[in-house]
């Protein structure tokens, strides 16, 4: 099935990978190399899901840099709310599986060309994958073990440049909106989306190697989500740093 590209907005400029490339392997090797940079958007031209990676050039140090996360999400979040059919919840399962309508629809990931917090990175990449639809030889399309696809979740005649378009769109709007009005207005939108607000939820280990259970409160600005125990009701941080670097 061919596909046109997706037309960018003008900020962005776009770098198609054939399948089976990693969209997020490429934008990280070639980020490093600094064959690409800020506003560089590597996308695969698979047809069965939606696949990037975006790379930025921060000037404010790595704790800060992972804001970058949340926002991303919210961009990804606004840009399936426009696209689908209305009332499809799109959230985030802490810290980077994308559910839509409960089923597990995609994963986001994000890289950094450091890992010391105060230091400024010469690069990061957020990277998003979306399933459009269920692989050909799936003898039972559909949510299977808590997966969903686009298509199942009523999004049929999207396509994949549809979604790059629109995701891109926001992905500026967002950025801009935080360097005007800072991290405040992205956690208001963000933190509404994340699995575990409206009815407890259970979240990967914390500080103590074990799960937790309860609602979510907020986010912090050093991106720690704070989390209130249904057990005895103590209020748990969760670091998204380290969240990102334990095994998916």
């Amino acid at each position: 099935m061919h596909l046109p590209d997706p037309k960018f907005p003008p900020l962005i400029s776009g770098h198609p990978v054939n399948v089976p490339e990693s969209p997020f392997d490429v934008a990280c090797r070639r980020a490093a190399a600094g064959e690409l940079g800020a506003a560089d958007l590597v996308w695969s031209r698979s047809t069965a899901s939606v696949d990037l990676a975006l790379i930025l050039e921060p000037d404010v140090d790595l704790s800060q840099s992972r804001q970058m996360y949340p926002l991303a999400f919210t961009a990804l979040a606004d840009s399936l709310g426009a696209l689908m059919p209305p009332l499809t919840a799109v959230l985030l399962r802490w810290p980077s599986t994308l559910l839509i309508n409960g089923g597990e629809a995609g994963k986001l990931r994000f890289a950094a060309g450091t890992d010391v917090e105060d230091q400024v990175p010469d690069w990061l990449v957020l990277g998003i994958s979306i399933s459009l639809q269920s692989a050909p030889d799936d003898p039972e399309p559909g949510r299977q073990g808590g997966r969903t696809t686009v298509f199942e979740e009523g999004g049929g005649d999207l396509d994949r440049s549809q979604i790059l378009q629109s995701f891109a769109a926001h992905m500026l709007t967002w950025i801009n909106e935080w360097q005007d009005d800072g991290f405040a207005a992205v956690h208001e939108q963000f933190i509404g989306r994340v699995e575990g607000q409206e009815t407890p939820a259970v979240f990967p280990a914390g500080a103590d190697g074990g799960p937790v259970r309860g609602k979510v409160l907020g986010l912090s600005d050093a991106m720690q989500l704070l989390v209130k125990c249904d057990t005895d009701g103590t209020v748990r941080t969760l670091s998204l740093a380290e969240a990102l670097r334990s095994p998916s």
